[in-house]
């Protein structure tokens, strides 16, 4: 998968996951904004349009199934540290929210990462699991504040 394409998938991917609980947060559209910038898409009219529309949870996950198929463990722990990143941008860990990381935790390890990469190692799945841990921890203590 090219970069360009890759990083868009990432955009789409992450604005499905902060309607998870059918709205943006200030801080979650802040969070957006962000990315949007680093990867120089703040202009296009797909992603703006994806921020003003709620997606659902269904479209969200075939971007995220189209996004494993093609990419190693890496990228993929990136992208599942982004999405926890983006869920307690607000410091309010709703149940759904806490819910769509195991979930989407849960969907990486199924998907096997492409064999052909330098990136793929025996230790992958495990920090994959401890990553998924961390972010449960935090959003358990996120809730308590």
């Amino acid at each position: 998968m090219d970069t360009a394409h890759q990083q868009k998938l990432t955009l789409k991917i992450l604005i499905g996951s902060a309607w998870v609980d059918r709205h943006l947060e200030p801080e979650e559209v802040a969070y957006l904004g962000n990315v949007l910038t680093r990867f120089h898409l703040d202009h296009d009219a797909e992603l703006q349009g994806l921020l003003k529309t709620s997606v659902p949870l269904e479209q969200t996950e075939r971007w995220l199934v189209a996004y494993l198929k093609d990419t190693p463990t890496t990228e993929r722990l990136k992208l599942l540290a982004a999405i926890g990143n983006l869920l307690i941008s607000d410091h309010v860990v709703s149940s759904i929210e806490h819910d769509l990381l195991d979930e989407f935790h849960d969907l990486m390890a199924s998907i096997p990462a492409p064999q052909n990469t330098p990136h793929t190692s025996e230790i992958a799945p495990n920090l994959a699991q401890r990553i998924g841990q961390f972010f449960r921890h935090v959003m358990e203590a996120v809730k308590h504040l």
